[in-house]
């Protein structure tokens, strides 16, 4: 179990979609997000980092990969795929890789 109540629990999932998901995305402006809506962006956005379509199959419990491909992977157009990229470095930071060539730019965000 990754999530439990107070009372180590599982979550119930309607409790927890009127309770959070729904208040949350009302207050964003963001209208239909459900939790099978982020199922299909979870897809989605693991699709637009590279992530080889057999792996999004056996994350998403899919018996098949014509599923995962033409059910829950949708296209994204370059510029949306820019900014999922910026939201994914600002969330995740810098990878592994990447920390010395941070420190050579002089960045702030490591010491």
């Amino acid at each position: 179990m990754v999530f439990a109540t107070h009372m180590g629990t599982p979550f119930e999932p309607h409790n927890l979609s009127n309770r959070q998901l729904r208040p949350i995305c009302r207050r964003l402006g963001l209208v239909g997000v459900g939790w099978h809506w982020l199922r299909h962006a979870n897809a989605t956005l693991l699709d637009a980092v590279g992530t080889p379509l057999g792996t999004v199959q056996a994350l998403l419990g899919h018996s098949s990969s014509e599923i995962t491909r033409e059910v829950y992977l949708h296209s994204i157009p370059a510029d949306a795929r820019a900014a999922v990229q910026k939201l994914e470095d600002l969330l995740i930071g810098p990878k592994w890789t990447q920390v010395s060539e941070i420190g050579k730019t002089g960045s702030s965000l490591i010491q």
